[in-house]
């Protein structure tokens, strides 16, 4: 009786494996400076020759890019709404209400001005990714799940450098 139980179970046990050949080893957040990530787009460079326009470019400003164009989606990290890609520059930045003046130096009408973002205003880069085990094998390989654009958060009154938040999150 116990040989049918361990037969049964060693069965079982590659019929599993047989199936899946991978194993989620663990969940994993890594932060890359965007100011380091310069060799990340030479090595486009490499991979594509028609990528040659995006020498010297930060890698977040060729993110933002990319989301402008439709390439990628961008969702907002607090509500998870897609952002729509035509605003990604101007997301998330406050309005300035600016007076034009005519020829006489009166004032015509009011301009609701925006600042744009620019690759400088991301400094890092946050990864998550899922680490796997493949039995076949015997690699790791890794998954990336989604990014995000992160910037710095500064008080208002002080300018001091209160921490970092999430500015957009790309899932792949």
């Amino acid at each position: 009786m116990k040989k049918c139980i361990s037969s049964f179970a060693l069965l079982l046990f590659a019929l599993i494996t047989n199936a899946q050949n991978s194993i989620l080893v663990r969940h994993d957040t890594s932060l890359l400076k965007a100011a380091e990530c310069e060799w990340i787009v030479k090595s486009l460079i490499k991979n594509t020759s028609g990528l040659t326009s995006e020498i010297g470019k930060p890698l977040p400003l060729i993110i933002l890019e990319s989301i402008e164009k439709g390439k990628l989606k961008a969702f907002d990290p607090e509500t998870n709404k897609l952002i729509p890609a035509k605003e990604i520059f101007t997301w998330k930045v406050a309005a300035d209400t600016v007076p034009e003046y005519d020829d006489n130096l009166n004032i015509s009408k009011y301009r609701v001005v925006k600042r744009l973002h620019n690759g400088n205003d991301f400094n890092q880069i946050r990864i998550y990714q899922d680490w796997y085990f493949d039995i076949m094998t015997g690699k790791f390989h890794s998954t990336i799940k989604c990014i995000e654009l992160m910037q710095d958060i500064s008080s208002p009154q002080t300018g001091m450098l209160m921490g970092q938040a999430s500015f957009c999150k790309i899932y792949y």
